[in-house]
């Protein structure tokens, strides 16, 4: 599939620490890789007239059920869209512009939705349009100007205060968030140690050196490629705080030794304690990552 390499410029959308997964009763699915894919879909670069500016989330039958990702006032229902199916405006709490699209038209009344009306994150907010079977998903800065959304013209830079929503619904579904981007890349690399340059650099030899060093910290296949493997190595070393001066230690779940073993009645902070754990939360680029540190008792 093309793709622009301007995908790489837009920021991590924020917002809610944990936005609502805006389907319920429709199992996630959605592609981490489709921001700046190009449109219509799969065409060839030479075919493309623009690129997307969002992320489809789809599966969703004919008139499921659409809830607020998070608290929002609501600026824009039935705005026009793809056939006969409508979009909603939000302007969120937390300073983002949502636009949602794939509503049946006219059912947000259902629910007795307004414009202007504010909303609390999982308020009912309409249903999906049969045919076109999905939420469409973009995030933008919400700078208070802005009152719909842009198209991303192929010979165009993407649209000003366009946002990047994928770690955004990554966090809808679960706590962990794709390390998709250059600059997210290198800052995980700098959080273990292992990058020293410049985060917003592009990628370079250096950044391979950063992550073959990784790699071969980690046991894993050291061959400077950021593949699965890479990506789930390098995500458990930042939940449990690896550094390149202090490398990944299996922890202690038994008995420490020299120490009684506790009654079990003891209650869960006491359980933390004989395990030496603590855990704490650090944000990388966004990326919300808990850090572990090993607390030695005094005997």
């Amino acid at each position: 599939m093309a793709r622009t390499p301007d995908w790489e410029k837009l920021v991590m959308a924020q917002g809610d620490a944990k936005p609502a997964w805006p389907l319920p009763g429709v199992l996630p699915k959605f592609a981490t890789w489709s921001v700046g894919g190009g449109r219509p879909f799969g065409c060839k670069e030479a075919t493309c007239k623009r690129w997307h500016a969002g992320i489809d989330l789809t599966g969703a039958p004919d008139g499921a059920l659409i809830i607020a990702p998070e608290d929002a006032l609501v600026v824009g229902i039935d705005r026009s869209w793809d056939d006969q199916a409508k979009a909603m405006f939000l302007q969120t709490k937390t300073g983002l512009f949502l636009v949602l699209g794939g509503f049946r038209p006219g059912s947000s009344k259902e629910f007795g939705v307004m414009h202007g009306q504010q909303v609390r994150k999982g308020d009912k907010l309409g249903r999906v349009h049969g045919p076109y079977g999905m939420i469409h998903l973009e995030t933008y800065v919400g700078n208070g100007g802005r009152t719909s959304n842009s198209v991303w013209w192929k010979s165009d830079p993407p649209p000003a205060g366009l946002l990047n929503p994928t770690n955004y619904v990554e966090r809808m579904v679960g706590d962990k968030v794709s390390l998709l981007q250059t600059r997210q890349r290198h800052e995980a690399l700098a959080a273990l140690g292992y990058f020293k340059g410049d985060v917003a650099a592009a990628w370079g030899p250096a950044s391979e050196e950063a992550l073959r060093a990784a790699q071969a910290a980690f046991g894993i296949t050291v061959d400077g490629k950021w593949g699965p493997q890479t990506e789930d190595a390098i995500q458990g070393a930042l939940q449990v705080g690896c550094t390149e001066d202090r490398p990944c230690e299996e922890p202690q779940v038994g008995p420490v030794p020299g120490e009684p073993v506790a009654d079990k009645s003891t209650d869960a902070v006491s359980a933390i304690g004989r395990l030496g754990w603590i855990v704490g939360g650090v944000t990388v680029l966004g990326l919300a990552v808990g850090v572990a540190i090993t607390v030695r008792r005094s005997g």
